[in-house]
C-alpha cells in the first residue's frame, strides 16, 4: 500500500472522483466533507498525509492546517492544500499557510500522485505548484 490519505473536500462529486483516482494509484483514502469531520477523524486515526480543500464552511482548510500544525501528534503529517484559488502555474496568495504544498485543483492525478510520493518519502518544506 502506498499510504493512507485523509481527503477533506466539501464537494461530494469532486471528492468521490479524486478518492477513486487516488485509490486506483494504490492509496488507502479516507474521506470527510469538512474541517470539523477531519478534526474528529484525526482524534482517532493517523493518516500518512492530509489533502484538504481550502474553502469550506465551518472549519476551512486554512484553520484545519493550522490545527494540525499545533497538535504535536499531527504536526509532522504532510499537509497539502488543494484549491481552485491557486492558478495552475502555482500562483495564489496563501503565504500564511503552514502547508507543505499548495496546489491547484487542476493538477493531474499523475502529478498529485508524484507529489504525494515525494512528501511520503520525506521531502518537506513549502513549495507552491
Amino acid at each position: 500500500m502506498a499510504g493512507k490519505i485523509l481527503l477533506v473536500e466539501d464537494d461530494p462529486t469532486f471528492r468521490a472522483v479524486l478518492a477513486l483516482a487516488l485509490e486506483l494509484q494504490g492509496y488507502l483514502v479516507s474521506q470527510v466533507d469538512g474541517g470539523h469531520q477531519a478534526i474528529e477523524f484525526l482524534r482517532n486515526e493517523r493518516p500518512d498525509i492530509i489533502i484538504s480543500d481550502l474553502e469550506m464552511n465551518g472549519v476551512d482548510g486554512r484553520a484545519l492546517c493550522k490545527y494540525a500544525r499545533r497538535v504535536s501528534a499531527l504536526s509532522d503529517i504532510p499537509f497539502v492544500i488543494l484549491s481552485a484559488f491557486i492558478d495552475p502555474d502555482g500562483t495564489g496568495d496563501l503565504t500564511d499557510l503552514p502547508a507543505d504544498r499548495c496546489v491547484s485543483k487542476q493538477i493531474s492525478v499523475a502529478e498529485l500522485s508524484r507529489l504525494i510520493r515525494e512528501l511520503l518519502n520525506g521531502s518537506r518544506g513549502l513549495v507552491r505548484t
